[in-house]
């Protein structure tokens, strides 16, 4: 069975986000409700005596329905020996189908006008329900290999990957999606305009809008399952450097990477041969000074040659230059060269634990996923003083050892990668490759923590890093705020806010004087915040202790102001000052859209200077990989006018809409306005 990534979520017309997941299950039921709904037109040829035909449609094509629904559910839930049996049902279901083709009573009323349309329909739907059943098969028995659940063998198990088994999946996937297509080609053949077949129409479309998104999935195995087994030390080593983030001191593109793990992939067997902490196992201790050359035009670093500790590597918003210049880093540390990096947070492990049980810690006890956020952030900190680092380091090195070697067991694969990967949305999961077509794989899966303007449109991106080597953002409660003023032209004013309260537990010591280390409970913070590229006139405004930090030495790039492109042709600016515990700090940035920006119906053979009749405000907002997500509220005041179209989770007050939603995803947010008669 195939398992997707779970896509980007968006903010479709109802103006909230879609939590709604596309599934094989939901494909296989459409289908069955397309093979009941044939079978319901055939109730009228009992009338001309196909009594004993019926039966069989009748029993073939809901048994259909039924079984593929259940296999889908079943391995989905991760039971595969359920969802075999269920599939057995289903080929038998699909067999009877096929059987009820070929009866004379049936090719009989291929000689009457008006039903040879509907037995044509119903071969289209046999068809395409043999191909969906032979494709569903294929997708258990990989299920079974990549799960060890179909036989003995597994393809990835005690830290080895089976690189044979590996390299079979490449034509078994082809064989999938050829069936999905020739699948498709039947629904598409299905004739809605004929007699009693019009109610065909909306439920075919309707399964081809849930086949192809399974379609395009299947696609994505196409395009990554080659790639594979080089990629996994076929044709020599692989290495990968992990970086896991600590959320408790952050980082514009993730957590400040303080724990290092190197994997090696040689013929698909995996070794650990580096890992350690920044500042102790690893030598020489990459929280010094290490010399590297990173990538160009990056506005964090001054020039190509870096001086720099590992731990600030990750300074950029945008991960393929942070990626790099972690990698860069590490090679300058006088350790070996990786062809990729991945970053992993708290918020990514507690969701393995959560899909495989808890681990124990001598220190810590058991743990389990939603107890290691507090206790590696928060309690380690708390037990370990900043003299007892070491042992704090070591506590928690033992914990990340068993999790890595439970995941290298290949036990409960399945479920660890769908863990890790339901993360990614959020950016607690992310990939770089050196290898252009992995990277591209990342780029397409929504996993390489890319920050780019959406071509139209609003856009919210902001981020904050800690200044100070603190360990409070684990604290840090977040709140964006976007305020639109639209005009009838479809241009608009935006000021967006963001609102940090450093909420420190009372009962935590302010630390020392000088506001440095982890002892500390002041937190200071870089604000990096975006404008979308259509922007003019914008500006900032922030406390008056605040201050504009110039990024130097970059030239041309600087766009004055303290504004500066990131490298990318995107526009930001970065403010730092500091937040006191208990204390709340609010920046914002103002800019004006142009007009047409939100105007959705200036179409073809419109004057472009006639006024729109109607207005759609959308934003495109981009998450930070923060221990708790931050809030996302949109306000947005339409001309004098012009009216709201009311979906479900908008509000409404004299004539402002209101929507929110938490940010840990991206959203594709969308309000709607009519001009009033």
């Amino acid at each position: 069975m195939s398992h997707s990534a779970p896509d980007g979520q968006s903010q479709g017309d109802e103006g909230r986000p879609d939590t709604t997941r596309r599934s094989t299950g939901t494909v296989f039921a459409v289908l069955g409700v397309l093979v009941a709904v044939v079978v319901g037109g055939f109730v009228v040829w009992l009338q001309v005596g196909l009594a004993y035909s019926l039966a069989l449609l009748g029993s073939g094509g809901l048994g259909l329905q039924d079984h593929l629904s259940r296999a889908a559910t079943s391995l989905t839930a991760g039971d595969y020996p359920a969802g075999e049996v269920e599939y057995e049902r289903a080929v038998e279901s699909t067999r009877v189908l096929e059987q009820s083709v070929g009866r004379p009573q049936v090719r009989f009323l291929e000689q009457f006008q008006g039903f040879a349309t509907a037995v044509e329909n119903w071969e289209h739907v046999v068809a395409a329900a043999g191909h969906i059943t032979s494709a569903t098969g294929e997708l258990i028995g990989l299920y079974g290999d990549l799960a060890g659940q179909k036989d003995s063998e597994k393809i990835f198990s005690d830290g080895a990957i089976d690189i044979e088994r590996l390299e079979s999946v490449a034509p078994r996937v082809d064989f999938v999606l050829d069936d999905l297509a020739q699948a498709e080609a039947n629904l598409v053949a299905i004739e809605a305009n004929g007699v009693w077949t019009e109610q065909l129409d909306d439920i075919r479309n309707r399964a081809l809008e849930e086949m192809r998104p399974v379609a395009t999935a299947v696609e994505v195995l196409v395009d990554i399952s080659p790639l594979l087994p080089s990629a996994l030390g076929a044709d020599g080593p692989r290495r990968y450097l992990i970086a896991i983030g600590n959320q408790a001191e952050m980082r514009a593109s993730f957590g400040a990477p303080l724990t290092l793990v190197m994997v090696e992939f040689d013929d698909g067997r995996i070794s650990i041969p580096i890992k350690g902490q920044t500042s102790t196992e690893l030598f020489p201790p990459l929280n010094a000074r290490v010399q590297w050359f990173g990538p160009a035009y990056n506005p964090f670093f001054k020039g190509n040659q870096r001086n720099r500790p590992f731990v600030v590597s990750n300074t950029h918003p945008n991960l393929l230059f942070s990626a790099q210049e972690m990698a860069g880093s590490w090679a300058g540390g006088n350790y070996p060269e990786v062809d990729g990096v991945v970053a992993l947070d708290l918020t990514a492990i507690a969701a393995v634990l959560d899909a495989t049980g808890p681990i124990e810690s001598p220190v810590y006890g058991t743990v389990t996923g939603d107890q290691i956020g507090q206790i590696l952030l928060i309690d380690a900190y708390a037990e370990f003083g900043q003299d007892d680092a070491v042992a704090r380091q070591q506590a928690n090195q033992q914990l990340l050892d068993e999790l890595l070697g439970r995941i290298l067991s290949g036990d409960d694969l399945v479920n660890t990668v769908q863990a890790i990967a339901s993360t990614a949305p959020g950016r607690h999961f992310q990939v770089w490759m050196k290898d252009s077509a992995l990277e591209q794989l990342a780029l397409d899966a929504g996993a390489a923590g890319v920050v780019e303007a959406p071509e139209s449109g609003d856009w919210s991106a902001m981020y904050t890093q800690n200044g100070n080597q603190s360990k409070v953002d684990v604290f840090q409660q977040r709140n964006q705020l976007v305020v639109v003023s639209l005009s009838d032209d479809g241009s608009a004013r935006v000021r967006q806010q963001l609102t940090l309260t450093n909420a420190t537990p009372a009962d935590r010591p302010e630390g020392p004087a000088d506001r440095v280390g982890y002892e500390t409970s002041w937190l200071k913070n870089a604000y990096i915040l975006y404008v979308p590229r259509a922007a003019q006139n914008y500006r900032v405004d922030y406390p008056q202790d605040f201050n504009v930090r110039p990024f130097s030495g970059h030239g041309r790039r600087q766009l004055g102001g303290g504004w500066i492109d990131d490298g990318f042709g995107n526009t930001m600016i970065r403010i730092v000052g500091w937040t006191a515990p208990g204390a709340q700090t609010a920046v914002t940035v103002s800019y004006d859209l142009p007009a047409g920006t939100f105007s959705t119906d200036q179409v073809a053979g419109q004057e472009q200077s006639e006024e729109p009749t109607r207005l759609e405000y959308r934003l495109n907002a981009l998450p930070q990989a923060l221990f708790t997500d931050p809030t996302l509220t949109v306000q947005v005041t339409p001309p004098a006018g012009w009216s709201p179209v009311a979906v479900p989770g908008m509000k409404v007050s004299e004539g402002t809409v209101t929507v929110s939603a938490v940010l840990d995803r991206p959203l594709d947010i969308g309000i709607r306005f009519e001009k009033r008669p």
